[in-house]
C-alpha cells in the first residue's frame, strides 16, 4: 500500500453546487466538476498520495467504471479502492474498516467530506463546502496531514 492515501467523497467535493448532478451516459465524469479536479490533481502532485473513494458513488457503480471516470475528467490520482460498506452512512467507521484490513496500513492519510463527521479519525478529516466542493481554501490543510 502506498505511505499516502486520500478518502474522498465526491458530492460536495469533487463537484459543487454549479456541476451537473445526473451522469449524461455512462460514467460521472460529468459530474466531477474541472477546478475541483484540478485541486486535487495538486494534492496528488504535492504528495504522491493515491485515492479511496468513500463516497456513496461506490455502490452504485463499479470501480473500473468510477476509475475511469476519474480519467476521463483529468484527474491524475490514483483510484486504488473504495471503503466497505459498514454499519449504515458512517464515513469514518468505514474509513477506519478500511484501514484495519490493510496488512500495512498507510503512514499519512486524510479523509475529505462535505456531508460527514468523522470521530473515529480524529483530527484526520478535512470538510469542505457544498457549495464549492474541494477548493485552495482546503489545500494547506491537506497537504499538512499529507506531510512527511
Amino acid at each position: 500500500m502506498p505511505p499516502k492515501v486520500i478518502f474522498l467523497d465526491i458530492d460536495g467535493v469533487m463537484n459543487n453546487l454549479g456541476t451537473r448532478s445526473e451522469p449524461e451516459g455512462p460514467g460521472m465524469s460529468a459530474c466531477l466538476d474541472p477546478d475541483n479536479v484540478a485541486v486535487l490533481n495538486q494534492i496528488v502532485r504535492a504528495t504522491g498520495a493515491v485515492v479511496v473513494l468513500s463516497s456513496s458513488w461506490r455502490l452504485t457503480l463499479p470501480l473500473a467504471e468510477l476509475r475511469a471516470s476519474f480519467a476521463a475528467a483529468g484527474c491524475e490520482a490514483q483510484v486504488v479502492g473504495i471503503t466497505p460498506n459498514v454499519d449504515g452512512p458512517r464515513r469514518g467507521r468505514e474509513i477506519r474498516a478500511w484501514l484495519d484490513a490493510q496488512p500495512e496500513p498507510p503512514t499519512r492519510y486524510v479523509a475529505i467530506d462535505d456531508q460527514f463527521d468523522m470521530p473515529e479519525l480524529p483530527g484526520r478529516l478535512v470538510k469542505t463546502c457544498r457549495v464549492h466542493g474541494l477548493t485552495t481554501r482546503e489545500l494547506p490543510q491537506v497537504l499538512a496531514q499529507l506531510a512527511d
